[in-house]
């Protein structure tokens, strides 16, 4: 688990959990990011490396063994504007990244996610869920997409359709979403009037597997 407190509150924190017979490591830091800067500095790695027989060539770390790093395949899924895809596309364009877009597939046409994924040189899709009789034959015409692009992992990104049992079982696991709350709290599709009207102090977002039931969630608080 990590957890992001605030520097005054480290030193307890830590012997809060050390009391527990719990091991607990202060790993980084959050700062705010230069534009142009990575997202995630790593310090002390190129050291840490080379005691262990690497060695530094032309500024990456090599050993005895090569190896090419394989990104994962991403499709994104949305219905709009696509402002959480730009942010997708940016995070994969980081040398860094683990993932590459390949494919971006919209239920609506002439959004404005579309043409931030063709801007990017992203093959785009429109799949009409009118065109279909039910969630299950739409959910079977975006699984063909993803089937023709080899697709590792699926994002929702401001994805507004939901989606059937079927295509959720067989990419249990694989599918993200993003919500705008801290789930349980304020499900569907007006979170954020919800912790208005109800008046938090807390609010945040969730990134979720999708599953019949959630089981896997990553959360972000915001006071």
């Amino acid at each position: 688990a990590v957890l992001v407190v605030s520097k005054e509150q480290t030193e307890q924190i830590l012997r809060d959990i050390q009391q527990h017979k719990e091991e607990a490591w202060v790993i980084g830091s959050v700062v705010a990011r230069a534009e142009g800067s990575p997202r995630v500095k790593v310090k002390n790695l190129i050291e840490s490396m080379q005691i262990n027989g690497s060695v530094l060539k032309n500024g990456s770390l090599t050993n005895h063994f090569s190896f090419e790093k394989k990104k994962a395949r991403v499709a994104v899924l949305i219905s709009g504007t696509g402002s959480n895809l730009q942010a997708l596309i940016d995070s994969t364009r980081e040398p860094n990244s683990s993932a590459q877009i390949d494919i971006v597939i919209s239920n609506k046409a002439a959004v404005a996610g579309l043409d931030k994924a063709e801007r990017a040189g992203i093959p785009t899709r429109v799949i009409n869920h009118k065109l279909y009789k039910n969630r299950v034959e739409f959910d079977s015409a975006i699984d063909l997409v993803l089937e023709e692009f080899s697709i590792d992992i699926v994002c929702l990104a401001g994805f507004m359709r939901i989606l059937s049992g079927p295509f959720v079982q067989k990419w249990n696991g694989k599918m993200l979403n993003i919500h705008p709350s801290l789930l349980p709290s304020f499900k569907g599709s007006n979170a954020h009037e919800q912790a208005l009207e109800t008046g938090v102090t807390v609010t945040g977002c969730t990134v979720h597997f999708v599953a019949m039931e959630f089981h896997s969630v990553t959360q972000a608080g915001v006071e």
